[in-house]
């Protein structure tokens, strides 16, 4: 078998952050902009880190900066931090962690990330759900705005980092949007959808992924699906 990478997405897909992050940035915003009018409606499902500060800037009509975007995300991770080290912690999906301790007990599957979170706070939010060490590579919302410029840069790294070669056929995007779903397909890539975060399983069959599950629980099953199909 040819090596196979399996690129998951963070919330939604592996973990619910339990409305943590969003407490987090709403905390840095009000802390920077004694006035700030935050987008209660806005969903944040399969955007970037980036993206999601432009718009909330925008939305409030705030001047900013790719600079600036930089601070406030640099905030928001110590923020992030600070709650999940007061004791909140993720809620695991079911089958998450069977599935992964099954793929990494098979031979030539390796795993990564392709996530609109920037590369510290996914690394926070994986550590506080003891998920961290499965995932040494990645493409990162502080990679690019645009998360279909991710997948290319997860699989350069994890290619240096297993010293292997991926063709595109054997690359999967693991997601919970159609954010997820459209990356994948604008990349040449395959799909696993589920419908364990905020977008309905209705909305993510209107955008016709590969594969589409209700969560990861029938993890021996999706494991024949990811390794075999």
């Amino acid at each position: 078998m040819k090596p196979k990478l399996l690129l998951f997405d963070i919330d939604g897909t592996l973990i619910s952050a339990r409305g943590i992050p969003k407490k987090a940035m709403a905390t840095v915003l009000a802390s920077r902009y004694s006035t700030f009018q935050y987008d209660k409606s806005y969903d944040f499902s399969g955007r970037t880190d980036p993206e999601i500060i432009e718009h909330l800037l925008r939305y409030d009509n705030r001047e900013f900066s790719d600079t600036l975007i930089k601070e406030i995300l640099r905030d928001f991770c110590i923020e992030l931090e600070k709650e999940f080290f007061d004791g909140h912690r993720p809620e695991i999906h079911p089958g998450v962690n069977g599935l992964i301790q099954r793929l990494r007990t098979t031979e030539n599957v390796f795993l990564g990330l392709v996530t609109g979170n920037v590369s510290e706070g996914a690394r926070i939010k994986l550590e506080a759900a003891d998920l961290h060490r499965y995932f040494p590579v990645g493409g990162f919302g502080d990679d690019s705005k645009d998360r279909n410029e991710l997948p290319p840069i997860a699989q350069k790294r994890a290619e240096i980092h297993y010293n292997k070669i991926f063709e595109s056929k054997d690359i999967w995007i693991i997601g919970d949007s159609i954010h997820d779903i459209g990356c994948a397909k604008n990349n040449g890539l395959r799909c696993l959808a589920v419908s364990t975060g905020l977008t309905s399983r209705e909305d993510l069959a209107a955008v016709n992924p590969e594969f589409l599950e209700n969560d990861l629980s029938d993890f021996e099953r999706i494991h024949e699906i990811l390794v075999h199909s």
